[in-house]
C-alpha cells in the first residue's frame, strides 16, 4: 500500500517492544524481518527505531526491570487528553500520560478493562509507522482476551471501534475491530482453554514475503513457534515467541502485481 501520510483516529499506527535485552532483540528482528536501526538518547537508556527502506516501522525500548519482553501496540487519536478520559470512563487505567514527546506527538500508555496493555498516539511530526501492510512493517494486531464482550465495549467507548466479522478468520469467536468507515484495523480473539490465568495481551503482526522462511530464521535465532499454518485467505501465518519472551506474529503478504 502507499506510504501512509496519516492515520485515522482509532487506526492501528505503531508497535514497540519492551525488552530487557535490546541488543539481542535488534539482532533477532534484523534476521527475521530485515530491520535496520536508528538510536536516540544515551547508550545507557536509548530508544531504538526499527527501520525498513528508511522508514520508521517500530520501536524498541530497554526495560531491564522486566522479567520478559513484551510488545505493545498503539492506536491513533486526535486528542490524547480526551482519549485518556474515555479510557478511565470505560473501566481502563491510564499508566502514563498524556505525555508530550516534544515535536513528535503525545502518548498515553494504558491498561484496558480486560487487563491488556495498550498505547495511544496523538501525532505531530511523527505519525506512527512510516510503512504499513508491507513486508517488514506492521500489518495487523490481535487482542487475546477472556471476556470478548467486555473488550468490545471498551474499544467502542475509547476509540469508537465496532466489533464484527473478519473475512480472513475462520474461528467463530474471532472478530475484527472496525472504524466508522467500515475498515478493519485489528482483531479480537479468545485466549484458549487451559489459559484461564493468562493475562490478556495485544500481539502485533508483521508482514513477510515467505512465512515459512521467517519461521525457520526465527527458530534458528532461538524463537519458539506457538502456531504455524495458513489463514482463511490461504496466506501463511505464524505466531512466535522471541528469545526474550515477547509474542508476535508474521503474516505472508502477496507480492506486488
Amino acid at each position: 500500500m502507499p506510504e501512509p501520510l496519516s492515520y485515522a483516529p482509532g487506526a492501528l499506527c505503531w508497535a514497540h517492544l519492551h525488552t530487557p535485552e535490546p541488543d539481542a532483540a535488534e539482532r533477532f528482528y534484523a534476521a527475521v524481518l530485515g530491520w535496520e536501526y536508528e538510536h536516540v538518547g544515551p547508550s545507557s537508556d536509548r530508544f531504538t527505531y526499527a527501520t525498513s527502506r528508511r522508514h520508521m516501522v517500530a520501536g524498541i525500548t530497554p526495560d531491564t526491570a522486566a522479567d520478559a519482553a513484551s510488545w505493545v501496540v498503539s492506536f491513533a487519536t486526535d486528542s490524547a487528553d480526551a482519549l485518556a478520559a474515555r479510557v478511565v470512563a470505560a473501566g481502563g487505567e491510564v499508566r502514563e500520560g498524556p505525555a508530550d514527546m516534544g515535536v513528535l506527538g503525545r502518548s498515553v500508555s494504558a491498561v484496558d478493562s480486560c487487563g491488556a496493555h495498550v498505547g495511544f498516539w496523538q501525532p505531530r511530526a511523527h505519525i506512527g509507522a512510516g510503512l504499513f501492510d508491507e513486508v517488514s512493517a506492521l500489518c495487523w494486531a490481535e487482542l487475546a482476551v477472556h471476556e470478548p464482550e467486555a473488550a468490545d465495549s471498551f474499544y467502542r467507548a475509547a476509540l469508537g471501534l465496532r466489533a464484527g466479522r473478519h473475512a480472513a478468520a475462520e474461528e467463530e469467536h474471532y472478530a475484527a475491530f472496525h472504524l466508522g468507515s467500515g475498515e478493519a484495523v485489528a482483531g479480537r480473539t479468545l485466549l484458549p482453554p487451559g489459559r484461564e490465568g493468562a493475562e490478556p495481551f495485544w500481539m502485533p503482526y508483521f508482514g513477510v514475503r515467505d512465512a515459512r522462511r521467517a519461521v525457520d530464521t526465527a527458530v534458528r535465532g532461538r524463537a519458539s513457534v506457538l502456531h504455524s499454518g495458513t489463514n482463511a485467505e490461504g496466506r501463511g501465518v505464524a505466531v512466535l515467541t522471541d528469545p526474550a519472551g515477547a509474542v508476535f506474529a508474521v503474516l505472508e503478504l502477496p507480492a506486488p502485481a
